[in-house]
């Protein structure tokens, strides 16, 4: 059986906003992590991981937002993670290291330069 994550990209000036429809999970983390790093190798100077239509996120999806971390600092931002997912990052104190926002367009208004 193979499972599908539908994940969108859009841009908004230079930066992308990324969003998958669905669970993210060991098996389609894969396409998150492609989809996140593709975003930033087509030019995007900053980045909107918008999570209002997962509801779910395991260590591997934590893996791929350290790895864009690690390439744009603190041009990522994470926005929208319905109440589990947002537990998740304060669990593991990813709210001490990702800039997290309730709303895309607040992520949208703070990257914008």
């Amino acid at each position: 059986m193979t499972v599908i994550v539908d994940i969108t990209t859009n841009r908004v000036g230079r930066t992308a906003v990324v969003t998958p429809h669905g669970d993210i999970d060991l098996v389609t983390s894969p396409e998150f992590h492609t989809a996140v790093h593709a975003a930033i190798d087509e030019g995007a100077t900053a980045l909107v991981i918008d999570l209002s239509d997962a509801g779910f996120l395991d260590s591997t999806a934590l893996g791929v937002l350290v790895s864009a971390h690690r390439r744009l600092k603190d041009r990522l931002a994470i926005a929208a993670a319905r109440p589990v997912v947002q537990r998740l990052f304060e669990v593991t104190q990813f709210t001490t290291v990702l800039r997290i926002y309730p709303t895309v367009d607040g992520a949208l208004d703070d990257l914008r330069p």
